[in-house]
């Protein structure tokens, strides 16, 4: 009988850690990686990011149709995406702390519809 039991609790164990490591996927990866389902910025806010901070683009001004700002987009840990104003007081030096933590500001790439 317990054997009976050992191949379906094999079977179980690989399927959750595939499972488990689909969900640790760092879906937004400075080394190359497209953020997933990313918009361009069309707005952007002065106001500081009260969120840890999972990677960093920068959009230059007009790099693609319909989107007309210079911004830098940043995606929360949370997922949640934010635009921000290049010339915010506070943009500096949340660049700087995010260097020190290995993260870099890329270039924006190709929008997936376009």
């Amino acid at each position: 009988m317990a054997s009976s039991i050992h191949p379906g609790l094999t079977c179980m164990c690989f399927i959750m850690l595939l499972f488990l490591h689909a969900q640790g996927e760092n879906k937004c990866d400075n080394q190359g990686m497209k953020p997933v389902n990313h918009d361009c910025c069309i707005e952007i806010s002065t106001r500081p990011i009260n969120e840890p901070i999972k990677c960093c683009f920068e959009q230059k001004e007009y790099s693609f149709k319909d989107c007309p700002v210079h911004a830098y987009l940043f995606v929360g840990k949370s997922g949640k995406k934010y635009c921000a104003d290049p010339k915010s007081d506070w943009l500096s030096k949340r660049l700087d702390k995010l260097k020190k933590r290995g993260i870099t500001c890329k270039p924006l790439p190709q929008p997936f519809n376009n």
